[in-house]
């Protein structure tokens, strides 16, 4: 055997190399990336992202909070079922005078990887109440009331 044939490529070593360092790499950014960005919670947006993060945590006494007084006086509680794995991303915000409407991105499912996932736009409305805003609808999978989530 020459001496030749016995050494390693080199070039197969390289390549797995890049490989390794390119998965390396991968991993690092997908565990160290960070959360979502906290939104002014004085804003339309960062109503929607407090009530949301709220609803998610089953926090619903701090979702209440959140949601219009109009709404609230005539609220028959809606079932609430687990939020777990739903995204939410603000695309749009339209304030005229006392009414905002929030438009959003929703995710759910795993959807990392391949997984079965699904999204969807959707509306949040909000009502201007002694200078704070307030939630009048939402997404159904983040109504407080059972007439929250429903426009004409």
């Amino acid at each position: 055997m020459t001496q030749e044939a016995a050494r390693p490529d080199r070039t197969l070593a390289v390549i797995l190399s890049v490989i390794a360092t390119i998965v390396v790499i991968a991993i690092v950014v997908v565990f160290t990336r960070g959360g979502p960005t906290d939104i002014d919670p004085s804003t339309p947006e960062g109503v929607v992202q407090s009530y949301s993060r709220a609803m998610v945590a089953s926090d619903f006494e701090t979702a209440r909070s959140f949601v219009s007084a109009g709404v609230l006086d005539e609220c028959e509680e809606a079932d609430r079922s687990p939020l777990q794995g739903l995204r939410m991303t603000v695309i749009s915000t339209t304030i005229d005078g006392a009414t905002a409407v929030v438009k959003v991105s929703l995710e759910q499912g795993s959807g990392s990887f391949g997984g079965s996932s699904y999204s969807y736009d959707d509306l949040f409305t909000l009502v201007e109440e002694g200078g704070d805003w307030k939630i009048s609808t939402t997404p159904w999978e983040l109504t407080y009331c059972y007439d929250q989530g429903f426009r004409g």
